[in-house]
């Protein structure tokens, strides 16, 4: 427990370091029945505005992490490294999409055992497996600083991912998330 919490606040103080631009949190979910969280803290990499109609647009980098429950099945945790393009109207209105090579573990939501070389059952902690799950991502949202003076913004997003290996193939997944976008600095 303690490398755990180790881990996560050299990685905050890392990111913090690095001059994160927001913090993205919101519902993450293959179907309402499999429920989850996801955060990601992104990071603009260019930024420019088009005179023509002066929207915003930004090529993003941002590190994720989702966790959900596929109940009476398994947990599954997906760390992304997401690149996305982003415009954002001059009416507030956001476009989104993006590429992430995630990578994808999930824990058995059961005791599980094998047999050891004396004959006898073991218990196997944290039986599962893990996968590569390149994703791309469509989001549409509403920054709502361009038009009122609330330091927001909120979004959906329909994520394609395909799950390598499944089983002795591979596995289409779809996912949704909705959720805010709290800036963390200034753009």
């Amino acid at each position: 427990m303690h490398r755990i919490i180790t881990t996560l606040a050299l990685v905050v103080s890392c990111l913090t370091i690095a001059g994160g631009q927001a913090l993205r949190v919101g519902y993450y979910g293959e179907t309402v029945t499999h429920y989850g969280l996801k955060a990601a803290y992104e990071r603009t990499l260019h930024s420019y505005v088009t005179q023509r109609n002066q929207a915003r647009k930004s090529f993003l980098f941002a590190p994720g992490l989702a966790v959900y429950r596929h109940p009476a099945n398994h947990y599954g945790m997906i760390i992304s490294p997401e690149f996305a393009y982003r415009r954002i109207g001059r009416r507030g209105g956001m476009v989104e999409v993006g590429i992430a090579p995630a990578y994808f573990r999930y824990v058995l939501d059961a005791t599980t055992y094998e047999v050891a070389d004396t004959g006898e059952f073991r218990r196997v902690p944290l039986a599962g497996g893990d996968a590569f799950l390149p994703t791309i991502s469509v989001g549409i949202g509403r920054d709502l600083s361009v038009r009122r003076a609330m330091p927001l913004m909120w979004y959906t997003r329909l994520n394609l991912m395909q799950q390598r290996p499944y089983n002795t193939s591979s596995l289409l997944r779809f996912s949704l998330e909705a959720g805010i976008n709290l800036p963390l600095k200034k753009s």
